[in-house]
């Protein structure tokens, strides 16, 4: 079956018009998105998952499937920076421009051509709840037991099937001082937190395990000392990091300001450690290799691929675009990277 850019576009087009930013995870079962979905997956047994809290799945089932296609529909918040409107897609000469066109609304539209090609058995999960760190979709399908051999999760890998990927923790922590007036000086919370930031900045391993500060929050104006401030951070070890050890490293850095901290997310690296679950992996590998798909590094980021692993179903990582674009102003996904995730799925589906 050949490959249709403009099939391809349309659907993506209509895919990115769908506002799904999470937060604040609005959508609900009843959303416009899921009968646009029912309607171009003819031929599909559907349902919409409810799993609480706007986590939401599109499971959709045409005969009896061995493979699952994994995507989720929902994107990060808009970020500054944008030159466009990023829910109307762009079409330039050689990428598509739109939020969520690379991470991963682009991958869903090549799976929808591909479902519109083909008559064959196919599997299709699509969430709602990946982007916050929540992944109850996920869970609560996994919840379940279902007959697939392997499991397809579609992040960007420019089209290349990856077999592993670091895995994530994200914790949130926070700080109390005392209000008071700034010309007294007193103990500040955001002080407190710049120290314990710039410290564990500086731990030998913080670059390696891709250490990350994205949120700090508090106070109230520059002329009073704060009373409180929250830092959320986070950080991804490779296959076999004690998780659990680093973060008690960082939390021995913060001073007596420390109230609380605790995890709010973690995902296993991919693989898991587990020798099963490890030969599971190898054996898919072989069998990506032996269809002629296209095999990828380890990547950087987390996916959702590790947790289908950990329920006992392999799972690979392989989607149009790349990951530098994903969460960015004016984000994209060329055309040729559409095309190889195209002809990626289409190789899955003749083969499993």
């Amino acid at each position: 079956m050949t490959f249709s850019l403009d099939t391809v576009l349309d659907h993506l087009e209509a895919l990115v018009g769908f506002d799904s930013q999470n937060p604040p995870r609005a959508l609900t079962p009843q959303a416009e998105l899921f009968g646009w979905l029912d309607t171009h997956a003819p031929g599909f047994e559907t349902s919409v998952l409810d799993y609480g809290d706007g986590c939401l799945g599109w499971y959709a089932k045409r005969g009896e499937a061995r493979t699952l296609f994994n995507v989720h529909l929902d994107t990060v918040p808009i970020a500054p920076g944008w030159t466009q409107d990023p829910h109307k897609m762009t079409r330039a000469d050689d990428r598509a421009i739109g939020l969520g066109t690379c991470d991963i609304k682009g991958a869903a539209a090549c799976l929808l051509n591909v479902a519109a090609k083909t008559d064959g058995p196919m599997a299709l999960l699509f969430t709602t709840d990946e982007e916050a760190g929540q992944s109850d979709a996920v869970h609560g399908f996994l919840k379940e037991s279902h007959p697939y051999d392997r499991v397809i999760v579609s992040e960007p890998t420019k089209a290349k099937a990856t077999p592993q990927h670091r895995g994530i923790l994200s914790a949130e922590a926070n700080f109390k001082g005392m209000s008071g007036h700034a010309s007294k000086g007193g103990v500040s919370a955001i002080h407190a937190a710049a120290k314990f930031v710039t410290d564990a900045l500086a731990l030998p391993w913080a670059a390696d395990y891709r250490l990350n500060f994205g949120r700090i929050e508090g106070g109230v104006k520059p002329n009073m000392v704060a009373a409180d401030c929250l830092v959320r951070f986070g950080f991804r070890g490779l296959p076999g990091a004690d998780t659990a050890s680093r973060l008690d490293e960082i939390r021995a850095l913060a001073g007596d300001e420390l109230v609380s901290l605790g995890k709010r997310f973690e995902g296993p690296p991919l693989p898991i450690a587990d020798d099963k679950a490890q030969a599971g992996q190898k054996a898919l590998m072989d069998w990506a290799a032996g269809i002629g798909l296209d095999l990828g590094d380890p990547v950087d980021f987390w996916t959702e691929a590790s947790l289908f692993a950990a329920a006992g179903y392999p799972a690979l990582v392989l989607g149009p675009g790349d990951i530098a674009q994903a969460h960015a102003a004016d984000e994209f996904v060329l055309y040729a990277d559409l095309e190889a995730a195209f002809n990626a799925y289409m190789r899955i589906m003749t083969h499993g």
